[in-house]
């Protein structure tokens, strides 16, 4: 009996002294495996290191924790020939590249966060795709040691939307695509906000684009409307809020473009509208290079630029723009001034040129030279002159129309409140 308890406690000890072999946790692709056509997989908040692909419909969400890093050179989750493919609420870090998706329809990220990869998301010949609240920032160094946060090729009707993007190359690169659509972005420190190149029916409205090389960069594209966007602080050599270069039926309508060094850049630019835009404190406006006769330039404000707009002595279309350094004046009291508006300065563009020439604004040599520009450039044809220049901008028309209807309303109040009281005391 006692060799037989002494048999037990050393097989219990040797039981208890064997490493012990637990289940493998299921790997990322497994569980993409597992999961049937359109089916969610709900993901826990760990770490997946490992690179997967998906060949089926599914909903992928993650959590708040939920993190994939890549151990390749290749994407993190590759997506191939496949419809109906959801990504959500994950964290895509420490990769070369975060997504790419190749012949793909009705597919969509959202809401996640792709920190510190070569590139961010890449699509190629797809259809119907929206990409939407991911947060993308790329690596350290310079934009040309960086790939692009979003990068699209040969794709029909995507929507980019409420994306903010960093330290990358192009925020978002665009070739050989139709019917994209890119609204609400925030675009900072990279080469291009946007670019597009050999594109046809785009829009970018409402997009922020700030401290890039060049905001929008559009070439060799048709029918593109770029609207309600602010770009700011494209100042550095050789920047630009817009590039438009070799492009046609373009609307750049009611942006606001402020501290750029050259805010529109239109280089052989056709059949064309710059309107309703502001201009604040540019060192150029507005240039025109190989201009076509149709472009016209109307409706907008500058205020305090170098620049206002100058060109190479191809023609465009300028009418009833605003000029804070009109000279004119109204004596018909109809808002238009009463002699044209000259847009060249010679003392502007040399000081474009010669940043240091700055100190002598106003000084009495400028001061004539300019006015000799008026005079002597008013007879040239080539030259751009506005006929029919406006006395006041359109942000001080809108300020004092909120302000008129805000005052209507104070006074629409205060009768019905006196008849109120008038009331009341009369029945009393």
């Amino acid at each position: 009996m006692k060799r037989f308890w002494v048999l037990v406690a050393f097989f219990i000890t040797s039981f208890c002294l064997i490493p012990q072999v637990h289940a493998k946790t299921a790997t990322l692709q497994q569980l993409i495996d597992q999961t049937p056509e359109g089916g969610v997989l709900q993901l826990q908040g760990i770490k997946y290191k490992e690179n997967v692909t998906i060949h089926k419909p599914i909903t992928i969400k993650g959590s708040k924790q939920t993190v994939l890093q890549g151990n390749t050179q290749e994407a993190v989750i590759k997506i191939e020939d496949v419809n109906n493919v959801k990504i959500e609420n994950l964290i895509i870090q420490d990769a070369h590249t975060g997504i790419v998706a190749k012949n793909v329809q009705n597919f969509q990220c959202k809401d996640l966060t792709l920190l510190n990869n070569w590139s961010g998301v890449q699509i190629y010949n797809s259809k119907d795709v929206i990409l939407q609240q991911l947060s993308i920032k790329g690596i350290s160094g310079h934009y040309s040691k960086k790939g692009n946060g979003i990068a699209l090729f040969n794709n029909k009707n995507v929507i980019a939307k409420y994306n903010n993007i960093d330290h990358v190359q192009d925020g978002i690169y665009i070739e050989n695509g139709n019917e994209i659509n890119l609204f609400s972005n925030n675009i900072q420190n990279g080469r291009y906000g946007i670019h597009f190149m050999y594109m046809k029916n785009v829009q970018a409205r409402n997009n922020t684009f700030r401290k890039n090389v060049t905001g929008i960069m559009l070439m060799m594209t048709e029918n593109a409307v770029l609207s309600t966007n602010k770009i700011m602080e494209q100042s550095g050599l050789n920047a630009s809020g817009m590039t438009l270069f070799q492009a046609k039926n373009i609307k750049t309508v009611e942006n606001t473009f402020q501290y750029n060094r050259a805010a529109i850049s239109a280089q052989s630019l056709t059949n064309s509208t710059i309107e309703k835009n502001t201009f604040l404190m540019n060192q150029t406006a507005v240039e025109l290079l190989l201009s076509n006769d149709k472009n016209t330039v109307k409706e907008n404000d500058f205020i305090g630029n170098i620049v206002n707009i100058r060109s190479d002595g191809t023609g465009s279309t300028i009418a009833r723009n605003y000029y804070d350094d009109y000279a004119g004046i109204d004596v018909d009291d109809n808002g238009v001034g009463d002699r044209p508006y000259v847009a060249l300065q010679s003392f502007g563009q040399w000081m474009v040129r010669q940043p240091a020439y700055q100190y002598f604004i106003e000084s009495p040599s400028v001061v004539l030279l300019n006015e000799m520009d008026r005079q002597t450039n008013v007879i040239e044809k080539k030259q751009l002159v506005d006929k029919t220049p406006m006395m006041q901008s359109a942000i001080n028309m809108k300020q004092e129309s909120t302000v008129s209807i805000g005052k209507v309303m104070i006074g629409i109040v205060i009768m019905l409140s006196i008849l109120w009281f008038w009331r009341k005391e009369i029945r009393s």
